[in-house]
């Protein structure tokens, strides 16, 4: 253990717990540079991040503080925290992964420009022959051609507005859609 870290005896952590809940600050202080290193230590085994284990920590320590009328008294702070930390970082853990989940299925889904096959048939010019090939001619663009498209010929914004959402020049934008429809011409044209 390190200098950092002398942890209190049972007797000790129950008087620092005691003196918490009355509102004392020094207290919570040393509960949590006496217990730090073994919290961090256990955390960075359930989520190997640093970063995200101090936040949960230092989460698990503000809640302490900020529910501290309201606490009672636990048969061992230790372990309490050692749960607490536990299940802050799975709740972290676990809100990541569905916000993850999220960005993926929105990523997929939000710029699919297969929504409407007729905008697409109508921008081509395409013949009855061509439209079953469509789908596949989509999927050969790169998810920037298919934002930029779906910005352009589904919200019907100009050039300059586009580049000032994707941050890039308006001369790109223009390549950009050039390339998306020569691309799209030329696998129709297989």
């Amino acid at each position: 253990m390190s200098k950092r870290e002398q942890l209190p005896d049972k007797s000790g952590l129950d008087q620092l717990w005691k003196k918490l809940c009355t509102g004392d600050r020094n207290a919570l202080g040393t509960l949590f540079t006496s217990t730090f290193e073994s919290l961090y230590k256990y955390g960075y085994r359930i989520i190997p991040n640093s970063e995200k284990v101090r936040d949960g920590i230092q989460e698990v320590f503000f809640q302490l503080w900020k529910y501290r009328k309201n606490l009672s008294k636990p048969s061992s702070v230790r372990a309490y925290l050692f749960i607490s930390l536990r299940r802050e970082l799975l709740n972290r853990k676990k809100t990541a992964q569905r916000r993850e989940e999220i960005d993926r299925q929105f990523s997929e889904e939000a710029f699919d420009p297969l929504l409407n096959y007729n905008k697409w048939e109508e921008v081509l010019d395409l013949n009855e022959d061509e439209s079953k090939d469509l789908k596949k001619a989509i999927e050969e663009l790169t998810p920037r051609q298919r934002e930029i498209i779906y910005l352009k010929y589904y919200e019907g914004m100009s050039a300059g507005e586009i580049s000032k959402i994707l941050e890039v020049r308006t001369q790109s934008i223009y390549n950009y859609l050039s390339e998306s429809v020569k691309t799209l011409r030329l696998f129709l044209d297989r």
